[in-house]
């Protein structure tokens, strides 16, 4: 029996605009960096999917540090120039601890690979790229193997979808649609028009018919580009006022 249904998992409403959201391939986290609106200083706020509570908010004394991933548990920040996007300036912060594992003004950081950051050391503009161990911060030399290791990513992007089956093709407000799976359920997702803007829809479905819809958002100015992201049975939309990341359950 198909028995798929979508109900809220949590809202998350932050006083100011979300700039960057990155997701814990291997914890059921995601983390959110915003930025205060006049002083432009930023803060992280690591959030549980079960219900957006949160597990840390970090801090930096610098308004230059911007969020290049979460892994495990450390959050892994990089620095960035006015000038170019890359600057020298690594922090790792265990999110358990809360503490720096690493703070670092020697090494500009090139990727993130599992386990480690890749690194160049400032004096180079080519090679003098090395390892650092995200858990310890101890410095490495390069090894290909370890460069192939990509990090655990579990985040899906729904498609656009140009042939709408019969029971959406009659649909003559839907604006647009998307899709996404989930096991043997299928995702879609469409704007329809109301008075004020458009009205966001999710709606889950077997082969023949919906089985559960809900309205994620009402009367918003505009469409979104890119509607939700998707990690297994959860997703993840962040509401048109960019302060505010909703999650529902499938």
């Amino acid at each position: 029996m198909f028995k798929n249904t979508i109900k809220k998992a949590f809202q998350k409403d932050f006083i100011e605009n979300i700039w960057k959201i990155e997701v814990n391939g291997y914890q059921e986290e995601i983390g959110v960096e915003i930025r205060d609106s006049q002083t432009t200083m930023p803060s992280y706020h690591i959030l549980r999917f079960e219900d957006g509570s949160e597990k840390m908010q970090y801090s930096p004394d610098e308004k230059e540090w911007t969020m290049e991933g979460i892994q495990k548990d450390y959050l892994i920040l990089k620095k960035v120039g006015e000038q170019t996007p890359t600057k020298e300036g690594i922090q790792i912060i265990n999110t358990k601890t809360q503490k720096p594992v690493l703070i670092s003004y020697e090494y500009v950081l090139l990727d993130v690979v599992e386990d480690h950051l890749h690194v160049r050391h400032r004096q180079f503009t080519s090679g003098g790229e090395q390892l650092i161990a995200i858990k310890t911060g101890e410095v490495f030399a390069l090894n290909d193997a370890t460069l192939r290791s990509y990090p655990k990513n579990r985040v899906c992007f729904p498609l656009t979808y140009d042939n709408p089956p019969d029971f959406l093709s009659d649909d003559d407000k839907r604006q647009d649609l998307w899709i996404s799976k989930l096991s043997n359920a299928y995702l879609w997702c469409y704007h329809t028009r109301c008075s004020s803007g458009y009205d966001l829809h999710i709606a889950v479905s077997d082969l023949e018919s919906i089985h559960d819809e809900v309205v994620v958002q009402s009367g918003i100015a505009k469409m979104f580009p890119q509607p939700y992201f998707q990690v297994g049975n959860q997703l993840f939309f962040m509401a048109d006022n960019k302060h505010e990341i909703v999650s529902y359950l499938v």
